[in-house]
């Protein structure tokens, strides 16, 4: 008994130093993916696919495994000879980092799951709102083409018949000042803005991980007065939005009814 309690008593306090270690490196692997991806240090697929996807739950299987038995080593120690080499604080935290880890994985995979993937939302996909080709020119060549794709339609009818032309009872003009307020006032970096052709484009980016979706705003000048209001936001990159654009475009045109509804 007493060898083994020598032979744990060497053990524990190297393993607690490696655990302590990888419990700090963890969360901060992740964090630094996201904001390197956010500010440009690097391009998202290094950012989400290697750093989060691919090292990410390897570094979190490694907290489950080391938390487990470091925590097993420090209570067989206790058993063994009746005194604490080490405290259970570094285990705990390491197990917590990894059922924190693994339950970020299980949200994600479920939001995966439960939406379909639509990058591109639009109330109206017979003539969906453009985006100017100075726009264009600003964007990387790279990312998702502005051009709309009618084959995500389908799937968007079916997870959001709700999307539709929003028909408001005020005239086109101020109809068109409150979108665009209603833009401003949510963070987006608007574009070109003509209150006269009744539209403006406009540009969002994710907290995490800086993704960005472009947006166009349309405002019609019905022959009845009133006014039709249409919206198209699409994801920059490939990547399951997880239903960011189609929220996005549900939150405007629940604005929009709103402030018609005040006026």
């Amino acid at each position: 008994m007493d060898r083994l309690t020598e032979i744990l008593r060497a053990i524990i306090p190297p393993l607690g130093w490696i655990t302590a270690l990888l419990t700090l490196i963890t969360p901060v692997w992740f964090l630094v993916a996201a904001l390197g991806t956010k500010l440009s240090f690097w391009n998202w697929s290094y950012g989400l696919d290697w750093m989060t996807l691919g090292i990410g739950p390897k570094l979190i299987l490694a907290c489950a495994v080391m938390g487990g038995l470091l925590a097993a080593l420090v209570i067989a120690q206790r058993l063994a000879g009746h005194r604490w080499v080490g405290g259970l604080s570094v285990p705990v935290l390491a197990l917590l980092v990894a059922a924190g880890g693994f339950s970020g994985r299980y949200v994600y995979d479920g939001l995966a799951a439960n939406r379909p993937f639509i990058p591109d939302v639009t109330t109206d996909a017979a003539d969906p709102p453009h985006f100017t080709a100075a726009y264009a020119a600003r964007r990387a060549s790279s990312e998702r083409p502005l051009a709309y794709d009618s084959s995500v339609h389908a799937a968007q009818q079916a997870a959001y018949p709700e999307i539709t032309s929003l028909v408001v009872d005020q005239d086109a003009r101020t109809v068109f000042r409150q979108a665009l307020l209603y833009g401003r006032e949510n963070g987006w970096r608007i574009g070109t803005a003509s209150d006269t052709a009744g539209m403006f484009e406009a540009a969002a980016e994710s907290l995490m991980f800086g993704f960005r979706d472009d947006i166009s705003v349309r405002v019609t000048a019905l022959e009845d007065g009133r006014s039709q209001v249409d919206i198209r936001s699409l994801a920059r990159q490939p990547v399951h939005d997880l239903g960011r654009n189609a929220e996005r475009v549900e939150r405007f045109l629940a604005a929009m009814s709103g402030e018609a509804e005040a006026g």
